[in-house]
């Protein structure tokens, strides 16, 4: 499906105009380093809204449901020694996360051909811009995080540490896919006595319009 441009957005959003909207859907929690926590269903609610000053606002509530995480492709979590299906739970909803955030577009990233990508016939992948993105967000616990990255074209890539200069400590990955709107967090799990730390998911979720 074709991004629409809504000229009405501040144009410092019009690398993210495909992501202002109402979003719905459901996707799996999975507790990276705790193999006896199963993944379990969640559902998200996403409002993503262009403020006056030229940013987006964000707002995410995830319920977490006492059911089976959605089989592939919804989640990213499948295992090879997954024998059967988990049986169904009670589907009782309780709240996981609600966060607000606001996003800001920075300046094209430095090195790219920005003449071709004026050229290029729009929606063609080489008329696509890499821009800096900055994100922070506020739990309802009162917790603040900032995050960084890029968003070129209909993806974007975030990234967050304790500190700068520190190993990074979570990711986030949205895209845009037919429409749809996926995206995937991941954790750092701390390295152990046998294993390396690596980045695992934490959060996959699939989202459509309201």
């Amino acid at each position: 499906m074709p991004i629409s441009l809504d000229t009405s957005l501040p144009e410092s959003l019009y690398p993210l105009a495909w992501l202002v909207g109402t979003w719905t859907g459901e996707g799996a929690v999975h507790r990276p380093g705790d193999t006896d926590v199963p993944d379990r269903r969640i559902e998200q609610q996403l409002v993503c809204t262009a403020r006056e000053d030229g940013t987006l606002a964000w707002r995410s509530t995830i319920h977490e449901v006492d059911d089976p995480a959605p089989l592939p492709p919804t989640s990213a979590f499948a295992r090879d020694d997954a024998a059967a299906p988990a049986p169904a739970g009670s589907g009782e909803r309780t709240l996981l996360m609600r966060e607000d955030g606001i996003w800001s577009v920075g300046d094209a990233v430095p090195g790219q051909d920005l003449a071709a990508a004026r050229a290029a016939t729009p929606g063609d992948p080489a008329a696509f811009v890499s821009h800096a993105l900055q994100a922070r967000f506020e739990r309802r616990d009162g917790a603040e995080e900032s995050w960084a990255g890029e968003v070129r074209g209909p993806r974007i890539q975030l990234a967050r540490a304790a500190q700068e200069g520190a190993e990074v400590t979570d990711t986030r990955m949205f895209g845009y896919i037919n429409g749809r709107l996926m995206w995937l967090w991941e954790h750092l799990v701390p390295a152990t006595d046998t294993e390396g730390s690596t980045m695992a998911p934490y959060l996959s979720v699939e989202l459509n319009r309201a």
